[in-house]
């Protein structure tokens, strides 16, 4: 037998108890106001309510640290571009080869000479005595140099030329020094390869003309110079060309566009 609504007198299985009155109801009149409950104050309904104003709590948010699109530095110095100084420091210490044809032995990287002239892993980089070379890679570095430098910003490119160019230097000290070899070496053909390694990473839609007149990507471009390095490794005393320079240049112009790759991935410039 179910119990009866105290106020309707349906019959319930499961009545509510006021909590008030301590009447039993149906679902329908469970509540106070349902039935006219008068175990509470009749007044209860109209108590105004004094909501406080819940003041306003700050959170303090880490800031995720970005990464900054790159920019090309405009100011002091570096007004016109590192790529632009580095094409002006190379023309002129071409210049002064041709007027001291000495300072070949001051500037070049030599194997045996280079612990107490330390500054030639530097200075090896931008120095040139033959023109061929030096328009060369002037030209390949007012292209893709410029372009690089656009693409990742001054700072970067500062970095990408430097340390490519000082690995080419040490892959090529590395190399004769295994091979007993003492000819001086010379010329930014390391960083120009770090330099188009990165592009070929980060830009691989890049056309470029092979010997100036066949159309390919840069990526196909750059693994045939680079094979054609690593096959005539075994004869740069013959050729006379660094070839270990520029295999080591490459690589730090690879990892440093992987680098690069993954860090736009994450923020797109």
């Amino acid at each position: 037998m179910g119990t009866k609504c105290d106020f309707c007198g349906k019959e319930e299985y499961l009545p509510f108890e006021c909590r008030y009155c301590g009447g039993k109801f149906c679902a329908e009149h469970r509540l106070p106001e349902a039935h006219n409950c008068e175990g509470i104050k009749a007044d209860y309904w109209n108590v105004p309510v004094k909501v406080k104003k819940t003041p306003k709590i700050r959170i303090p948010i880490r800031e995720e640290k970005r990464f900054k699109p790159p920019k090309v530095k405009f100011n002091s110095i570096t007004a016109y571009g590192y790529n632009n100084i580095f094409l002006g420091i190379i023309t002129l210490m071409f210049f002064i080869a041709l007027i001291f044809p000495s300072s070949f032995y001051i500037f070049a990287l030599f194997p045996d000479r280079f612990i107490l002239m330390p500054w030639q892993l530097i200075t090896s980089m931008f120095f040139h005595v033959d023109f061929g070379h030096y328009l060369v890679n002037a030209i390949v570095l007012l292209f893709f140099g410029g372009e690089l430098e656009r693409r990742v910003g001054s700072k970067n490119y500062l970095k990408i030329f430097l340390l490519s160019g000082f690995a080419g230097n040490i892959g090529y000290l590395t190399f004769a020094l295994l091979t007993g070899s003492s000819s001086g070496a010379l010329g930014a053909s390391g960083a120009i390869y770090g330099i188009m390694g990165t592009l070929a990473i980060i830009a691989p839609e890049i056309r470029v003309l092979f010997f100036f007149f066949i159309p390919m990507s840069i990526r196909v471009a750059l693994l045939i110079f680079a094979a054609y390095d690593l096959f005539m490794l075994p004869l740069s005393s013959v050729t006379g060309v660094a070839h270990a320079a520029h295999l080591a240049g490459l690589v730090v112009g690879l990892y440093y566009g992987e680098k690069l790759k993954i860090l736009r991935k994450r923020w797109p410039w």
